[in-house]
C-alpha cells in the first residue's frame, strides 16, 4: 500500500423527500397570552426565591395559561416544588382562594394542590428538588426479591417483623453487606413523632396506616432523603413511601455519554463497541502500525474520513491522527448525504436511527452531538404489534423531568418510578434516560428511544419545548423539537 487515500463516508438514507410536519409553529397565542414575567436566578444552589412564592403540594399541580379551570394545560408542578408568583390572586373562577400568576408565566389555583404556606408539611418534607444538571436528577434505587414494602410510617421493630415474614435472616445477610453510594443524612422531620408521610395523591393516611402495599419485583425508586432509622437504612421515596433500602440495590450512574461536536469536529463518527480495542499509528513512509493505547469501552470520536487497509484489517483514522480498526464492533455515524427539509439554518432536529443504534443532534445541517441508544428490542418490526420504535417525522410535545413507567405483561411486569428527562414525540413514544440499563447501543426497549443518564440531561435541556426552572413538565401540542426515526 502506498497511499492512505480519503474515502467517501457511508451514506445515510436519503431523506430528500422528507419534509417538515404540516403542523403549524406554536404561536405565543397557544402558550399563554401575557408575556412571560421575569424568572428568578437560580443558578446558585444557594440562591432563595425573594418575593411572594407558591407551593406544590400534590403530585401534579397543574399551571394553565388562564386563571381558568377550562383554559389549556401549559405544565405543572411536582410536590415540594417552590416558585414565585405574583403578589394577588388574578381571579376566583372556580378557585375560592385565587388564582395566582406564575413565573414566568401561568396560572395556579391555591387549594386543594397548591398552598401560599412555606411551612406546609409536604414542602417540607419533599424540599429535595430534582437536580437536572445532574444525569439522574435523584439518587435511585431498584427493589431486590423479594421487593421492599412500601410503609407509610417509620415502622417500629415489631412492625416490620409483622409486614417482612423473613426479617430475622435478612437483616443477618443484609448487614453484612453494608449500603454504599448513598449518603444518609436525618431523618425528615414530617416523619418524626410516629406521624405517617403527607400524602400527595387521594386520601391522607392515618397515624395507624402502616403501608400500603408491595411493588413487584422489577420496582424502580427515586429517593428524596435516606436515612438511618433503629440501625437500619430507610429511604423516603418521590411517592412518599418509606422504603427499607436493604432491599434494594444502590444504583450508580453510567458513565457513558456521547459526542459534542466542536470547532472542525463532526460526522463522521465512530464508538467502539470491544472492551480490548486499540488506538494505532500509522507511519505514513513504512505504513508501519505502532500501538498508541487502549480504547475505552463505547468510546466515541470524530473521524476524519479517510480509511487503510493494512494486514487484511481496514483502519478508519480518528481527527487526532490516529487509527481504529473497524472489526473492533466499530459503529460509524456517516455523514448527512441528502438534506431533509426542515434542516434549515439553525433549526435544532435529532437522528435517531434504529439499525445503528445511534442519536444525532443537528442544528440545521451541522451535528452537534452523537451518542448511542437503545431502541425497541424487536427492531423493524410492527411496532402496533411487536416491541419496536415507530418510525417517521414527529414533534417533542411534552416533556416530563421524571414520570412513572410501567407494563404488566405476564412475565415482563415492571414499575420504574421517575424515569428521567421523558420527552414524548408521538402517542406512547418517548426519548427517555435508562437507569436500570447499560446497554446502550443495542435494542433494549419496549420501543422508546432510551439514552443514558448523560445524554438524556443534555438533550432535555436543548430541545424545545423548554421546561421552566422548577416545573416538572411542559405540554406544546406543536412545535417541539423534530425527531426522525428511521432504520
Amino acid at each position: 500500500m502506498t497511499a492512505l487515500p480519503p474515502v467517501t463516508a457511508e451514506a445515510a438514507e436519503p431523506v430528500a423527500s422528507l419534509q417538515e410536519p404540516q403542523e403549524p409553529l406554536a404561536s405565543a397565542d397557544d402558550n399563554d397570552p401575557e408575556p412571560d414575567l421575569k424568572a428568578p436566578d437560580t443558578s446558585s444552589k444557594a440562591s432563595v426565591i425573594e418575593g411572594p412564592t407558591l407551593g406544590a403540594i400534590v403530585k401534579e399541580t397543574w399551571i394553565f395559561t388562564k386563571p381558568s379551570w377550562h383554559s389549556r394545560k401549559l405544565g405543572y408542578l411536582r410536590a415540594g416544588a417552590v416558585v414565585q408568583r405574583a403578589e394577588k390572586p388574578a381571579g376566583y373562577a372556580g378557585c375560592d382562594k385565587g388564582w395566582y400568576r406564575l413565573v414566568p408565566r401561568g396560572y395556579a389555583c391555591v387549594g386543594n394542590s397548591a398552598t401560599l404556606d412555606a411551612s406546609h408539611a409536604v414542602l417540607d418534607a419533599a424540599a429535595h428538588r430534582p437536580d437536572r444538571s445532574r444525569g439522574l436528577p435523584y439518587d435511585y434505587v431498584m427493589s431486590r426479591n423479594p421487593p421492599p414494602p412500601l410503609y407509610l410510617r417509620l415502622p417500629s421493630e415489631q412492625e416490620q417483623k409483622a409486614v417482612e415474614s423473613d426479617l430475622a435472616s435478612h437483616l443477618k445477610q443484609a448487614r453484612s453487606k453494608p449500603i454504599e453510594g448513598i449518603e444518609l443524612g436525618p431523618i425528615p422531620g414530617a416523619l418524626l413523632y410516629g406521624d405517617p408521610a403527607p400524602t400527595i395523591s387521594g386520601a391522607k393516611h392515618s397515624r395507624e396506616s402502616l403501608y400500603s402495599s408491595r411493588p413487584v419485583p422489577r420496582s424502580g425508586f427515586a429517593l428524596l432523603q435516606a436515612f438511618d432509622w433503629n440501625g437500619r437504612p430507610f429511604g423516603l421515596t418521590t411517592d412518599m413511601n418509606v422504603i427499607p433500602l436493604d432491599r434494594t440495590r444502590i444504583l450508580k450512574p453510567s458513565a457513558f455519554k456521547g459526542i459534542a461536536f466542536e470547532g472542525e469536529d463532526g460526522l463522521p463518527a465512530a464508538f467502539v463497541r470491544s472492551k480490548y480495542a486499540r488506538r494505532y499509528r500509522i507511519d505514513p513512509t513504512t505504513h508501519a502500525l505502532s500501538d498508541a493505547g487502549p480504547v475505552s469501552y463505547r468510546e466515541g470520536m470524530s473521524l476524519s474520513g479517510r480509511k487503510a487497509r493494512l494486514g487484511g484489517d481496514v483502519y478508519l483514522e480518528a481527527r487526532d491522527g490516529t487509527w481504529i480498526r473497524e472489526k473492533d464492533n466499530v459503529v460509524v455515524v456517516p455523514r448527512m448525504s441528502n438534506v431533509p427539509g426542515w434542516a434549515t439554518a439553525g433549526k435544532r432536529w435529532i437522528d435517531v436511527s434504529i439499525l445503528r443504534q445511534t442519536l444525532v443532534a443537528f442544528e440545521g445541517t451541522r451535528p452537534v452531538y452523537a451518542t448511542l441508544v437503545s431502541t425497541g428490542v424487536d427492531g423493524l418490526g410492527d411496532p402496533e404489534k411487536t416491541h419496536s420504535t415507530v418510525q417517521g417525522v414527529f414533534q417533542v410535545h411534552t416533556k416530563h423531568v421524571a414520570a412513572t413507567m410501567d407494563g404488566d405483561d405476564v412475565g415482563d411486569e415492571f414499575d420504574l418510578r421517575d424515569v428521567p428527562y421523558v420527552q414524548y414525540f408521538t402517542e406512547g413514544y418517548a426519548l427517555h434516560a435508562a437507569y436500570w440499563h447499560e446497554e446502550f447501543g443495542t435494542p433494549r426497549s419496549h420501543g422508546c428511544v432510551n439514552l443514558a443518564p448523560q445524554d438524556a440531561s443534555w438533550l432535555f435541556a436543548w430541545t424545545d419545548p423548554q421546561v421552566p426552572e422548577g416545573w416538572h413538565g411542559y405540554l406544546q401540542p406543536r412545535g417541539g423539537t423534530i425527531v426522525y426515526t428511521h432504520p
